[in-house]
């Protein structure tokens, strides 16, 4: 009993160095833990970023293939460099009175109405929109990165449609897939091929597509990339012809 409160009444507690050593430790425990939790946070921002370009492009290529898969007649690839809207710099020459490659960043067929549909990612300028000779508006210009799709009435007999008036970009209608909102700050790519070996006036079920997503504008900075068949509802003839044409004044 005596012993017991001997220990009751000692009043020593723990010295300066004790208290220091303490606080030492805990903090070195609080940075491991830190730099723990720092990594981690990384690693998840990762992660999460990957699944969102993957849906991104999991979703660009459902959308893609809903859109080809009615082509008929005939499917042409062109290779064109992508404008930026907000410089307003001209691709057009790059469009008219060319031929078609067997591979390229830009798709052209003739869809179940009988337009001419354009497919791309390289953006287009301010284009007047028309309704056989009657202007009816006028589209804005779309900036590279983003799904885009332009249609054209066909002249049949010359298997032709006009793409620039008097050097204005001319269209029946204008449209992006999707918002701007929906790439995130990433800017998207598509790149078209025919099957190997195809040639000029061949018949083609299906084209390739390889969707790239890049961080920055200038597609350098690839974030995720898939490649996918695109198939055909109709067997469609590869062109390399001239189809795209520009009407002047005088013509």
């Amino acid at each position: 009993m005596k012993q017991l409160r001997s220990l009751l009444q000692k009043k020593e507690g723990t010295t300066l160095v004790e208290t220091m050593v303490c606080l030492l430790l805990i903090s070195i425990m609080l940075a491991m833990a830190a730099s723990a939790l720092s990594a981690a946070s990384r690693i998840f921002v990762r992660v999460q970023r990957t699944q969102y370009a993957q849906s991104i492009l999991d979703t660009a290529m459902t959308e893609l293939r809903t859109i080809t898969q009615n082509a008929s007649g005939y499917v042409k690839i062109y290779d064109i460099p992508a404008t930026s809207a907000e410089k307003n710099e001209n691709i057009t020459g790059n469009i008219t009175n060319s031929t078609g490659n067997l591979r390229g960043n830009t798709v052209e067929f003739i869809n179940e109405e009988g337009y001419v549909v354009l497919v791309s990612t390289n953006g287009c300028e301010d284009t007047d929109l028309y309704i056989q000779n009657n202007r009816t508006g006028q589209a804005s210009a779309v900036g590279s990165g983003q799904l885009l799709t332009r249609y054209y009435f066909r002249n049949s007999s010359e298997n032709s449609y006009i793409y620039l008036k008097d050097g204005v970009p001319v269209a029946r209608a204008v449209a992006t897939v999707f918002g701007k909102g929906f790439y995130m700050n990433n800017y998207l790519e598509v790149i078209y091929s025919f099957p190997e070996g195809t040639e000029s006036g061949d018949r083609a079920d299906w084209i390739s597509a390889t969707v790239n997503l890049y961080s920055d504008k200038e597609l350098t900075k690839l974030v995720a990339t898939d490649s996918e068949i695109l198939e055909f509802k109709h067997s469609v003839l590869c062109c390399e012809e001239i189809t795209a044409k520009e009407k002047t004044g005088s013509d």
